[in-house]
């Protein structure tokens, strides 16, 4: 039995998916549009709970009829997009981006893809556009919440139906606590998690119990969508990518959907009437279609064009996305829920098997191939595996290896005594090849202690955040206590520091700093704050009685590079022409960097080495070279890019090798 149709919460729907799919689209207006993620989890929680638990009631529920149910909704048309995606992502992406996409095959086929992209939400992996299959990370959610929930509430109904409510209540309450809690500390576990986002499809399921009193009274419908659809409007339009979330701020989107779903148990109102207009519905119906598609079709459309999008070409994307989905929609998602497809029960759950067998075989392809390599042979610098890049990255966890005694990661000759250290973020990470390739000429040792964003700013933090501070401590502890080490090397982002923004196209949320040290309001700018923690390290450092050399801002791109190259070359588009900064836009970048790094070494003598001289001309900064990438990704220096530059680091070394 299926619960009586409602056409505004197909309208509601709709809101969902297009509110996504704007916010996806770079739609600046919708720039809280990812809420309608959560939108749907209320309205699946709803939906699900009252088909259950109205089967229980009549005593004919049946786990395998659900699942059928669930696979007759969710497979088809997801496999077919799934394998859409791979047959584009063939001759679209980098052998690294086919070799990630075949994971997400993998774990799309096994409905955990939450749980791969958390464990890849790390500091270095591939921008979220690069992606194609990223949204079926909320299918994950909602299958792993099909899987336990029916359980449970067949097990609570063995013992009293009444106790519904409370049960789900309780597990509401301990879901969404975990959501606060991890929001703050862990905010990808938060993302992607199925138990700190369980709370919001309880809600709906709470919704489904029919508990509250229904809204007889066309006044309280009214009162209730309203304010329904405005928390909702509030959430899309004035939230942003940097908005804490989910945690308190879901409980907006959640909620208003909630409101507008019980609002609707009573009869009609305006914001229903609205919502259930035919347009408004027909979108609704092909959402689950539409949401399917739209991702991989912007991940695409933006790789192949490579720099923004621009009006006409967002609009033609609109047009392959709606019309993927109306056919999506017709000829697999209804044939399929309708029974027109493998009718028998049975017969179903076979080609299910058989099909997730098919999607795992297929994942699995390009990632034992390695993305196949072999696709672009006439194309250099496009490899999918880095064996330096990933040894200066296990060289990474310093604060163990030093508080266990263990000496850090050598850079330069393999024997001898340390004469210097590389200390930074990822970007000293980046240029710890040029480095070492530099030091080895001159048969001269040194060791290296870098952390993913971790600039080495004393007592400069990210809010909400220790790890830093106490990686800086570390290290500088590490040099106080080292009696070969004379020299150091400070190399990051710095330009990210002062700027606090993402630079062009390139993904991820504003960066703002604290002073954790000071007792002092934290009223300081990020630029006031850099050249404070600058200071700060410099003098410790001084000290110490050892000499410092500060590695200059490499230029950011703003575009994937490697991806960008290969487009480019398949295209007849020189790279450099599509994505190079200009000397211009790289001076602009760095404008605060260069100020504060010429005021420091006017009063504490510092050396700065310059990797832009080696990078840009008088005109452009190039991204690659001997027609291969310089870059690994849209501001990290390649292993080949760290090499060409490598000569930057010849005259300070041979300062250290001379002792002077």
């Amino acid at each position: 039995m299926t619960p009586i149709y409602r056409a505004d919460i197909d309208g509601l729907r709709a809101i969902a998916v297009l509110a996504v799919l704007f916010f996806h689209s770079g739609i600046s207006l919708f720039s809280g549009g990812y809420v309608g993620v959560d939108i749907f989890f209320v309205i699946s929680g709803y939906l699900i709970t009252t088909i259950i638990i109205r089967e229980i009631a009549n005593d004919n529920f049946s786990i395998v009829r659900f699942y059928e149910r669930r696979f007759r909704r969710i497979l088809p048309a997801l496999a077919v997009v799934t394998l859409a995606s791979l047959m584009a992502g063939f001759f679209l992406l980098t052998p690294e981006g086919l070799s990630s996409l075949g994971k997400s095959v993998i774990a799309t086929a096994l409905f955990s893809s939450n749980m791969l992209f958390y464990f890849e939400s790390g500091y270095f992996d591939g921008a979220a556009e690069m992606k194609p299959l990223l949204h079926t990370w909320s299918l994950a959610v909602e299958e792993q919440y099909y899987i336990f929930f029916p359980l449970l509430l067949l097990l609570i109904a063995r013992f009293n139906t009444r106790h519904y409510l409370s049960c789900l209540l309780g597990l509401g309450m301990l879901s969404f606590i975990a959501c606060i809690i991890l929001t703050e500390r862990q905010p990808s576990a938060a993302f992607y998690w199925i138990p700190p986002r369980a709370w919001e499809l309880f809600i709906g399921s709470i919704l489904a119990l029919r508990r509250l009193p229904t809204p007889t009274k066309r006044i309280l419908r009214e009162i209730y969508s309203l304010l329904g659809i405005s928390l909702i409007t509030y959430s899309i339009f004035q939230y942003s990518p940097n908005t804490r979330f989910p945690g308190i701020a879901a409980t907006l989107p959640t909620i208003g959907a909630a409101l507008i779903i019980w609002a609707g148990t009573g009869g009609h109102s305006i914001v229903s009437t609205l919502l259930s207009q035919r347009v408004i519905v027909f979108i609704g119906l092909i959402s689950y279609s539409l949401y399917l598609w739209h991702w991989p079709i912007i991940v695409y459309t933006k790789i192949f064009y490579i720099k923004e999008l621009t009006e006409p070409v967002i609009g033609l994307m609109f047009i392959a996305i709606f019309s993927l989905a109306i056919l999506s929609w017709r000829y697999v998602e209804s044939p399929f829920r309708k029974k027109q497809l493998l009718p028998e029960k049975n017969t179903l759950l076979i080609a299910s098997g058989i099909i997730s067998i098919i999607l795992i075989v297929s994942g699995l392809t390009p990632v034992k191939n390695q993305g196949f390599p072999q696709r672009f042979i006439n194309i250099t610098g496009l490899k999918t595996k880095d064996p330096e890049w990933h040894h200066w990255g296990e060289c990474q966890n310093i604060i163990e290896k030093i508080n266990n005694s263990q000496i850090p990661c050598d850079i330069g000759a393999n024997s001898g005594n340390a004469r210097f250290i590389l200390w930074g973020d990822s970007h000293a990470r980046a240029i710890a090849s040029g480095l070492d390739l530099s030091a080895k000429k001159i048969d001269l040792k040194g060791t290296i202690a870098t952390r993913s964003a971790c600039p080495p700013l004393f007592g400069i933090e990210r809010p909400n955040r220790q790890i830093c501070n106490k990686f800086n401590q570390t290290v500088l502890q590490f040099i106080a206590q080292s009696d070969t080490i004379d020299t150091v090397f400070l190399a990051a982002r710095w330009a990210l520091a002062t700027k606090g923004t993402r630079y062009k196209q390139e993904s991820g949320k504003l960066v703002h700093l604290v002073d954790i040290q000071s007792n002092s309001p934290n009223n300081l700018s990020s630029t006031e704050l850099f050249e404070l923690g600058l200071t700060r390290t410099i003098n410790a450092l001084k000290k110490l009685g050892k000499k410092i050399i500060i590695v200059n801002s490499v230029p950011e791109v703003g575009y994937d590079v490697p991806s960008a190259h290969l487009i480019a070359s398949l295209t007849g588009r020189s790279t450099d022409n599509v994505i190079a900064p200009t000397v211009d836009e790289y001076k602009q970048r760095t404008e605060e960097v260069r100020d504060i790094l010429q005021k420091l070494n006017a009063q504490i003598p510092i050396t700065i080495v310059h990797p832009e001289h080696y990078l840009c001309t008088h005109t452009n900064c190039q991204v690659t070279a001997e027609g291969r990438p310089l870059y690994r990704d849209d501001d990290h220096l390649s292993t080949f890019g760290s090499h060409f530059i490598a000569s930057a680091f010849d005259n300070a070394l041979q300062h250290i090798a001379q002792g002077d």
